[in-house]
């Protein structure tokens, strides 16, 4: 698909962003700043509880702020009409929000058609979006949300939240009520769009593995939205500046760096395929001349179905209805290293097919592949720990604090 035009990402600012509620002691909110470029997505991750969702939403000012200001490229939103506001920033929730007695179109076309879009452009904008989020304009424009499945339905929240092209989207744990498997493929989805994209995301979540997969940035918040750092994902797995912080990297940091490399970052291999309309004798021939093993048996629509086996041929007696191991598992180009990893254990054959965006096989990615990159990861690990433990403390005291002092001003490392 070719890159999809329309408005960029606008630079968000929060200067002593305030919430007090009648009644209450202390602020649920306390005197946050926040600068947040363009383009860039940016994740609140913290504790239940710690005021991450409330934040959010005092950007679109669905929750009104008590103090402080909004800018949004530079412009103060703080007090002007927030109906307004709403419409040119997309929100996602969990569990989609979808209108129940709408349809899938209705639902996309609520903003534009509020917005005084002609029913021809709104049109073109629905086919757009449900194309761009994965999903058959034809099968599933007119369909009620009751008749989709969980990730289908946020597809089309994502989809929704995008309809008025705005430069800010704002997404409250939207994938939390998910099974894991869809999640992770709707966090790869959200990847690429966002490549494409180049929206402003600011995204809440309590999970610190999705914060690291899906953050250019994260900020790890105390109690009252406290910022304890606000750094990229390396430097806080690398770094995290105190032990609160190093609570929710928790155990396993070379592992959990794994989420920060894209299988399209590595080696994807090419592997001996057949088609479901292939004869018994072209399997056996390409099998034959593959050196290898097994092939992959492809649907009509060029995505994995099955891996075949010499064995299996033998027993398919003319009809490959029954024959070999259904594909369990495959991963996108945007999936994490340990999506891959997870996928590869998961089929315990020592590989993975990856697939293009509407599920085509594109290749796939080994085990030796895999654990070269957690060896490498291990190593810099071991390297870096290393190179700290000999440095002088009065450089070391100094190194720390001038890291601590980059993190607040949201500078990103090298």
């Amino acid at each position: 698909m070719t890159e999809t035009s329309g408005t960029s990402g606008a630079s968000i600012g929060l200067e002593g962003l305030t919430k007090r509620y009648p009644g209450s002691p202390r602020p649920a909110v306390d005197s946050v700043t926040l600068e947040i470029k363009a383009g860039e997505t940016v994740v609140l991750v913290g504790p239940s509880g710690c005021g991450k969702s409330t934040t959010l939403k005092m950007i679109n000012r669905l929750i009104e702020p008590t103090g402080g200001r909004i800018r949004i490229n530079g412009e103060d939103v703080t007090d002007t009409d927030p109906v307004k506001l709403r419409r040119t920033v997309g929100y996602a929730v969990r569990s989609a929000g979808l209108f129940p007695h709408m349809t899938v179109a209705q639902n996309i076309a609520l903003v534009p058609r509020m917005a005084g879009w002609g029913k021809a452009r709104i049109e073109d904008r629905v086919e757009e979006l449900l194309d761009l989020v994965g999903l058959d304009p034809g099968e599933f424009r007119g369909r009620y949300p009751g008749q989709l499945s969980g990730g289908q339905q946020q597809r089309v929240g994502v989809a929704r939240a995008l309809a008025a092209d705005p430069p800010v989207l704002l997404m409250d744990e939207p994938f939390g009520a998910l099974d894991p498997i869809t999640r992770d493929r709707l966090q790869d989805e959200l990847i690429r769009l966002q490549r494409e994209l180049r929206k402003t995301i600011v995204f809440v979540t309590h999970d610190f593995d999705e914060a690291i997969k899906l953050g250019d940035r994260i900020a790890v918040l105390r109690e009252r939205s406290h910022i304890a750092q606000f750094d990229t994902p390396e430097a806080i797995l690398t770094n995290p500046a105190d032990d609160f912080v190093s609570g929710f990297v928790g155990a396993g940091a070379a592992l959990k760096r794994l989420n920060l490399t894209r299988v399209r970052d590595v080696e994807i291999t090419g592997y001996p395929t057949v088609t479901v309309d292939d004869s018994l004798q072209e399997i056996f021939n390409r099998l034959r001349g593959s050196g290898t093993n097994e092939v992959l048996l492809l649907d009509r629509r060029g995505r994995p179905y099955k891996w075949l086996r010499r064995g299996d041929l033998m027993r398919a007696k003319g009809s490959l209805a029954r024959a070999g191991t259904p594909v369990s598992d495959t991963v996108s180009r945007d999936a994490t290293l340990r999506d891959a990893l997870a996928a590869v254990l998961t089929d315990n054959a020592g590989r993975v097919a990856v697939t293009g965006r509407r599920g085509e096989y594109t290749g796939v990615v080994d085990m030796g592949t895999l654990m070269n990159s957690v060896h490498e990861l291990l190593e810099a690990d071991r390297v870096e720990a290393a190179a700290h433990q000999h440095e002088p403390e009065g450089i070391r005291a100094a190194r720390t604090h001038a890291e601590q002092e980059a993190a607040g001003r949201g500078e990103r490392k090298a």
